[in-house]
């Protein structure tokens, strides 16, 4: 299949048979050469901190480009490959500020993208990815709305491609043990499930904003979203590159935006939860920052329906600061965590009650995790490492894990492209997580309204539905 006869189906109507594609060779050829052992061929678009954790999992393949508006971040990656197993693997033919160039210049070339950007980047990258039938790893969210996140899902089954989500808890023993458990009854029926997070991904004050670095590509680096300024720090924190563009709401996806995909991973996995939609989502707290800033302190709830053998559970967020406790007071590192952990964090009540009831005093549950509250008793899973069931009689506690699984997670996205099968957390599966999350962020924009949802749209909230979808810049748009 050459590229106009791909292209043409790909953008048709009618769906590609899944995995029926090589790579971007447009046939079994490619296929046939990486399964009997070739390096996959993979281009890193976004060098910044994510992008640069995950250069030892990639350089088992080879590195052929490195895409960063930033030219800094580009040599930082190359001075980090240079200390990894498998340097030689950083084989880079050529480096890009900008995606478009990447694919309009190698795309022939590519097996598979990394997409470590900020996240209103995610979504057109990994379009024009599909569309020319190279296999996709996004970082999480996967999308910056609910509809980027319905039509990614929708071009990945028209395309074929392999696609994989970087929950890459998803990849650990632990997560497994939990779910398996959870499945079997050990902790019998479950009716909720409170999940929190230890970031506070808002800001207070707008810091002053100054000239981009010299030879960044600032344009590139906004790309669909409307121009921003360029912040480049304050008191502690980072303005806006390279991290703290999960505050800003035009940019990023807030707190839960950062975190609620590895930490809502198993509930949605061991119970089902995205085999229907919530009927409804609502933010009963929502204290935002700054205007333009994402909130302070966030608590949402999500009603799902009954589902096969289990009935309807509800799904609760938290995340941010606790009452009481002052934003530029709290020590926050540049990633928006708070040193004092658990004593300045918004926890639920009813995980504060877990512990109290079952004496946990000397040994809390973590800074992140869900709590799964069921007829015969809990199960907790922390993050990405550990899993606990109360009592203790129901199940083995691995108190102890590896914890950050990059590896082994992207080795699964890499395996599946080999095996020309879907990877564990392809967009199949990782739709209704990234779809959860954009409620999740309408609900804190809409002021403690039940916003009743129907799987497409809000039933009686015309401005939550206005909030389904973002607006791009020329040259940046999405193609339908």
């Amino acid at each position: 299949m050459n590229r106009k006869e791909f292209l043409k189906l790909a953008t048709g109507t009618a769906a590609l048979p899944l995995f029926n594609l090589g790579c971007a060779g447009f046939g079994q050829g490619r296929a046939r050469q990486i399964a009997a052992g070739q390096p996959i061929r993979v281009a890193l678009i976004g060098c910044g901190l994510r992008g640069r954790d995950l250069m030892q999992a990639i350089l088992k393949e080879k590195i052929v480009a490195l895409v960063d508006p930033d030219p800094a971040c580009r040599a930082k990656a190359r001075e980090r490959a240079a200390k990894l197993p498998n340097a030689a693997n950083l084989a880079v033919e050529r480096e890009f500020a900008d995606y478009h160039a990447l694919f309009d210049e190698m795309g022939d070339s590519l097996d598979a993208v990394v997409i470590a950007t900020s996240n209103r980047h995610h979504a057109l990258a990994a379009l024009l990815a599909m569309r020319r039938g190279i296999h996709v790893y996004v970082e999480k969210p996967m999308a910056f709305t609910v509809e980027e996140a319905q039509l990614m899902g929708r071009v990945a089954k028209e395309t074929g491609v392999v696609t994989q989500v970087g929950n890459f808890g998803h990849s650990t023993r632990a997560m497994k043990v939990c779910v398996e458990a959870i499945k079997a009854g050990t902790i019998g029926d479950v009716s909720d499930v409170w999940c929190y997070d230890d970031r506070v991904n808002a800001m207070v004050e707008h810091p002053k904003s100054e000239p981009p670095p010299k030879g960044m590509d600032w344009n590139a680096w906004c790309g669909p979203a409307e121009h921003f300024d360029y912040y480049p720090g304050a008191e502690r924190r980072f303005g806006v590159h390279p991290h703290d563009w999960h505050s800003w709401i035009a940019l990023g996806n807030g707190s839960i935006g950062n975190m609620g995909t590895h930490i809502m991973d198993a509930p949605f996995w061991a119970l089902d939860l995205g085999a229907t939609p919530p009927e409804s989502v609502q933010a009963t707290r929502a204290d935002f920052g700054c205007e333009g800033s994402w909130t302070i302190r966030t608590a949402i709830e999500w009603k799902f329906p009954a589902f096969g053998n289990r009935g309807p559970v509800n799904l609760h967020w938290y995340d941010g600061l606790a009452d009481g406790v002052d934003y530029k007071a709290a020590d926050l590192n540049n990633t928006g965590f708070p040193r004092a952990g658990r004593k300045v964090q918004f926890v639920p009540e009813a995980v504060l009650k877990c512990e109290r009831d079952f004496h946990l005093e000397k040994a809390p549950f973590l800074s992140n995790g869900a709590l799964f509250v069921g007829t015969k008793g809990y199960a907790w899973f922390g993050h990405h490492s550990m899993v606990r069931f109360l009592p203790k009689s129901l199940g083995t506690n691995i108190d102890k894990f590896v914890g950050y699984k990059s590896l082994e997670h992207m080795h699964e996205f890499f395996g599946a492209i080999r095996e020309q099968r879907p990877a564990n957390t392809n967009f199949d599966f990782s739709v209704p997580i990234g779809t959860a999350i954009c409620l999740g962020n309408i609900a804190s924009r809409r002021a403690k309204k039940t916003l009743r949802w129907d799987g497409r749209r809000f039933l009686d909230d015309e401005a939550a539905n206005g909030l389904l979808r973002a607006t791009y810049r020329k040259g940046w748009e999405l193609t339908v």
